[in-house]
């Protein structure tokens, strides 16, 4: 059983304008007026982060690119608390 680097670290970040860039700040403002919430932003040791959004009314899943751009992820999996 490994133990979880988590641990403290909700899955927002207080201010997860440190982990995004300038054009996904602009993407996520423009996105939340259509009903996109910020699920996660995913924080390798190294590496960028990867930021995930969701829309609670037609329950779709999206990366956030650095490009500021969402991409639609359906495959993707987000773990629920327990």
């Amino acid at each position: 059983m490994s133990s979880d680097k988590r641990v403290g670290m909700g899955p927002v970040p207080t201010s997860p304008e440190m982990y995004i860039n300038e054009k996904q700040v602009e993407g996520m403002s423009i996105l939340k007026k259509f009903g996109w919430k910020l699920v996660c932003i995913r924080r390798p040791g190294f590496g960028h982060a990867l930021t995930v959004l969701k829309n609670s009314q037609e329950r779709a899943i999206g990366v956030l690119g650095e490009d500021g751009i969402l991409r639609l992820t359906p495959e993707l999996k987000i773990r629920q608390a327990s």
